[in-house]
């Protein structure tokens, strides 16, 4: 039996996943959760307020073949310091020994599966003729948002806030180094809903930005930012006026855009359509018009990261690519 252990880096992640292959990795684990083909209990969250940060423990097991472990921390202070706000590493266990496999850079992990699932629901969500997006945030999540949408998706338009003008200006300096055209800055947040045929949603925000009036009939919205209690970026009225869609529900009312409306209870499991789970199985069938108003409440699920990691290290197996290290 091979004991040795395959060590990959971040450079070796990133040559052999890109966004559009790990969309369809992202939507098999979700609907092998939604068939109870996968576990993963909640995550742990080890929160130090000295340091502004915190740690998260993601575990899950996907297809009975593959256990794994994502250890991330958030630390949104780096920025200050020029250092990744994100940061994360994967482990994978064979399910049928419990033997390590792989231990790899987590952190662009964590940015495709997060992209891909965006895209995913918005693939099931959003209208098929969306030509226009609305992103609010300028960071690395927002730039993967939109190349997975890019992707399904016929955009002409994309008009883009942020609340730092000079991150605002190079996130869309890259955006059409890259050749993407329609690529706006907006000095408001009004102005980038008011035109989105969807919605992207990622800052770190603890107060509602998006209201309720801005919104055209049948958006859809990705709501990515929240991912802690406390955090918010859609007033309560924009969850009551739509449909809604979680990736899971102990999550999202936790910690996920829902988690304040929840909290005060504006919004109560029977307000939720379905998971995201449901839909790719389709169990559920969210737009049934054009004027719907759809939100996919993004928390991140462990059974994305395991999932993704798994491919990572089965590719990485068959170009010889990492370093083996026996550890047992």
């Amino acid at each position: 039996m091979n004991r040795s252990v395959l060590v990959i880096s971040g450079a070796h992640v990133e040559r052999v996943i890109d966004v559009k292959e790990a969309m369809p990795v992202v939507e098999r684990a979700f609907r092998w959760y939604q068939k109870e083909r996968a576990q993963m209990p909640s995550k742990v969250y080890v929160v130090l307020p000295r340091h502004h940060g915190d740690f998260r423990a993601m575990p899950a097991s996907v297809s009975d073949e593959v256990v794994g472990l994502k250890w991330v921390s958030v630390y949104p202070h780096n920025r200050r310091l020029r250092l990744p706000t994100v940061l994360a590493t994967v482990i994978l266990n064979d399910a049928k020994t419990g033997m390590p496999l792989s231990v790899m850079d987590g952190t662009y992990i964590t940015k495709i599966r997060t992209g891909a699932a965006g895209g995913v629901a918005a693939r099931y969500l959003a209208r098929r003729d969306s030509a226009s997006i609305g992103l609010l945030g300028c960071g690395v999540q927002a730039e993967v948002q939109l190349e997975a949408l890019r992707l399904l998706f016929p955009i002409r338009r994309v008009l883009v806030w942020g609340p730092d003008a000079r991150e605002l200006e190079l996130f869309v300096r890259r955006q059409r180094a890259k050749g993407i055209v329609g690529v706006q800055p907006v000095s408001t947040v009004r102005r980038a809903v008011e035109v989105a045929d969807i919605l992207v949603t990622t800052t770190p925000s603890r107060r509602p930005l998006v209201r309720r009036r801005w919104l055209k009939p049948g958006v859809h919205i990705n709501a990515i930012g929240a991912d802690a209690k406390g955090k918010q970026e859609l007033d309560a009225e924009v969850l009551l006026g739509a449909k809604v869609v979680v990736d899971d529900w102990e999550q999202a009312s936790h910690s996920g855009e829902i988690n304040v409306p929840v909290s005060r209870s504006l919004i109560t499991r029977q307000d939720i359509v379905a998971t995201l789970g449901d839909v790719v199985a389709k169990q559920v069938r969210v737009r049934e018009r054009a004027e719907d108003i759809t939100v996919f409440d993004s928390t991140g699920l462990a059974v994305q990261d395991v999932a993704v990691a798994d491919e990572v290290y089965r590719r990485c197996r068959r170009c010889h690519l990492g370093y083996s290290v026996r550890l047992v």
